[in-house]
């Protein structure tokens, strides 16, 4: 999950492009492999609907508030933001949202007493997409395009309607909103 290496790709635009738009770029599914790590998160706990219901854990103002109060620190090298999708049936429906980034060590304690969560992600067989460009509530966004497990089903892989996640490893708002998104779906 080397954030690092994913902005030199992108910088270095070594990547291959399955669609682009004048504003945004959409990569080839490639197959990664996660060893388990850890997350500080908001969580739904209890499953929700994909839509309004996500809108209290987008924010994460306060998770970071937390984080600084506690000088918890985001571990080195990984997105700024990580939204997982953890579906109860199937893919697209009721889930349990959870949003947040991953740490090193926490005490257990202070994490027990607040609202936020501690979980550990088992190792992860990803496709993954780079996704380049505005956000869907943004001008020229060509998130709607994104179809990643069409894509992933294309390239051979097959979706387990498990988990859908979003890292966020940059943010562009002060320029053409070129943010970069790695989506990724678990595979078999």
């Amino acid at each position: 999950m080397k954030t690092s290496k994913v902005l030199r790709i992108v910088d270095q635009k070594s990547y291959d492009i399955v669609e682009e738009g004048n504003k945004y770029a959409i990569t080839q599914p490639i197959i990664k492999s996660y060893d388990s790590v850890q997350l500080l998160v908001k969580s739904s706990r209890q499953p929700i609907n994909l839509g309004e219901e996500m809108m209290p854990y987008m924010d994460l103002s306060d998770l970071r508030e937390f984080m600084d109060q506690h000088q918890i620190a985001r571990a080195e090298d990984t997105p700024l933001e990580i939204y997982l999708y953890n579906w109860v049936a199937e893919a697209q429906g009721p889930m349990i949202f959870q949003t947040g980034c991953v740490v090193d060590e926490i005490d257990l304690l202070l994490v027990e007493q607040n609202q936020f969560e501690l979980i550990q992600l088992p190792p992860l067989k990803m496709s993954s997409i780079f996704y380049i460009g505005p956000f869907p509530y943004q001008e020229h966004s060509g998130w709607g395009q994104i179809n990643w497990e069409q894509r992933a089903a294309e390239a051979g892989y097959e979706y387990t309607a498990v988990l859908y996640r979003e890292l966020y490893h940059r943010y562009d708002f002060d320029g053409d909103n070129q943010h970069i998104t790695e989506i990724e779906i678990s595979i078999r």
